[in-house]
């Protein structure tokens, strides 16, 4: 008999998306599915599309919650999941039917408790979106060290979100892992912290397509940003940190890690409009941490690192 496995969907005001992400799972090639619905307080009709899409299917749970966030949504999700394996599906996202399957097919013949897999980038329209997609690491289907794959993760090799993995879910809550409420980049450290978890983890190659097709919305949590985009951001990298150098030996990668987070944080100041003792912190950081190494390494760090130098030295000509 094939193994459960509960696949839990955060929703909020995504009704114009979430028939047809609901659809792309409820018609995966493995059948067996704990499909957990999550309404966090919507107000654009999603709740009763929900209600419509769980009458449809007898593998849909439905909850409806007061608005607290994905990190909330996701937590409380998980707590009634009952599966051998769980999934984190985002409600405006698409996946191809074959995901589920072939990834718990490597996770079975492996004996692992996690897996990360290919996808790309799609618009509103479900167009692919050229230019958004590193799936380099993902050319073979293997097993990998746990410190290999968070390096990885630390340099932006492999996708650190909660939606790029399945994973046996009795080492997440073994683990007593939990999405810190009320943040953005809720899952830098909790994917850090299940892979520390893990006895065996891999990396699952697409035979055609990719698995996963993230949808890149203007108007998504990640893409509005705020004052508190900042402060998340440090608060995430201050705990990425943490975890990486209690229960690890990774040196060059978390410093290549710091770097590019400071990078982003300032940016984050410029459209905020930061204070000046904020910029004085940050770029103090940045100099700290900036090497050679990582800039030549990646074109993403340079183009970051070019506008940090810019805007400072457009400040110092003021």
């Amino acid at each position: 008999m094939e193994k459960l496995v509960s696949v839990i969907i955060p929703i909020f005001n995504v009704v114009d998306y979430l028939q047809q992400s609901v659809e792309s799972i409820l018609d995966q090639t493995y059948v067996n599915l704990q499909v957990i619905l999550v309404d966090d307080g919507s107000t654009d009709g999603s709740s009763h599309l929900a209600e419509i899409l769980k009458r449809k299917d007898s593998r849909i749970e439905l909850i409806h919650k007061n608005n607290e966030g994905l990190s909330s949504a996701r937590n409380v999700g998980l707590s009634i999941a009952t599966g051998e394996y769980a999934y984190f599906f985002d409600s405006d996202d698409l996946a191809e039917s074959n995901l589920i399957e072939e990834s718990v097919r490597f996770l079975e013949t492996n004996n692992a408790d996690f897996v990360t897999f290919t996808h790309d980038v799609i618009d509103n329209k479900n167009q692919y979106v050229r230019g958004k997609i590193n799936n380099q690491e993902y050319k073979l289907s293997r097993i990998i060290s746990n410190e290999d794959l968070i390096s990885k993760v630390l340099t932006g090799k492999i996708r650190v979100e909660a939606w790029s993995y399945i994973f046996r879910r009795e080492v997440f809550t073994g683990a007593d892992i939990k999405f810190q409420v009320g943040k953005k980049y809720e899952d830098n450290d909790t994917t850090l912290l299940l892979i520390l978890a893990s006895t065996k983890s891999g990396i699952l190659k697409s035979k055609d397509v990719p698995y996963y097709h993230y949808r890149k919305r203007k108007d998504s949590i990640t893409g509005h940003i705020t004052r508190s985009s900042y402060d998340d951001l440090i608060s995430m990298t201050n705990s990425v940190v943490q975890i990486i150098k209690k229960n690890t030996d990774i040196s060059y990668a978390i410093d290549f890690y710091i770097l590019n987070q400071y990078l982003s944080a300032f940016r984050i100041l410029r459209v905020t409009n930061g204070t000046k003792e904020e910029y004085l912190r940050i770029n103090n950081i940045i100099k700290k941490n900036i090497s050679i190494r990582p800039i030549v390494s990646s074109k993403k760090t340079m183009i970051k690192v070019f506008y940090w130098i810019f805007w400072n030295t457009v400040k110092c000509l003021k």
